[in-house]
């Protein structure tokens, strides 16, 4: 994978209630805890797939209902979720990056850590266009902060609210609206 300053230098179990984070050594082992045991051998061939290659063998594990396999693959996809996010900020005009952002990145981003390697490296340039950065030294821009809103992980959408107040007013107001103008639309014909 392309900028070796995105890896990620351990994984996380996907073990049932486990979430172990464990150094890299253990892509060929079991995870130690013992009331998980989770088995990671075949994941070091995954980790350097590319993200077509994970999503055709995702499709394909869930039509098996694989679960390990899936357990495994998912590992993968978050293991280089910082490439995925990278790449996506470069070049998130393109459908197959709506596809990234959709298929992995608003589902597998679940690491904050990702998150901040991304936002501190030089993928967004804060002297360009309406890039933002943060008193810690994040950078974003308001149209990222927008999409990264949608992740699932609590823990990344606090760090952005957070970090960036002024955006997640803007973002808040504008959810706001999104949802209350319905609901005063529907009002407004049951009178």
């Amino acid at each position: 994978m392309g900028n070796k300053n995105f890896n990620l230098n351990y994984i996380k179990c996907p073990g049932e209630g486990c979430h172990n984070i464990l150094d890299l050594s253990f892509v060929t082992r079991a995870c130690p805890n013992p009331l998980c045991g989770f088995e990671f051998k075949g994941l070091k061939a995954l980790l350097d797939k590319s993200e077509g290659e994970l999503y055709k063998e995702l499709t394909s594990a869930y039509r098996g209902d694989d679960e390990r396999k899936i357990k495994l693959l998912a590992t993968a996809v978050r293991y280089n979720i910082a490439h995925y996010l990278a790449a996506f900020i470069q070049y998130s005009w393109g459908s197959q990056m709506q596809r990234l952002f959709k298929d992995f990145i608003i589902l597998y981003l679940d690491d904050l850590n990702a998150v901040k390697i991304v936002l501190k490296s030089d993928i967004i340039k804060p002297d360009k266009g309406n890039a933002i950065t943060s008193k810690n030294g994040f950078a974003i821009f308001p149209e990222l902060f927008n999409w990264l809103m949608k992740v699932h992980n609590v823990e990344i959408r606090n760090f952005l609210r957070l970090e960036f107040p002024k955006l997640y007013g803007d973002w808040y107001k504008k959810m706001h609206q999104r949802h209350i103008k319905p609901i005063i639309s529907n009002q407004r014909r049951l009178v």
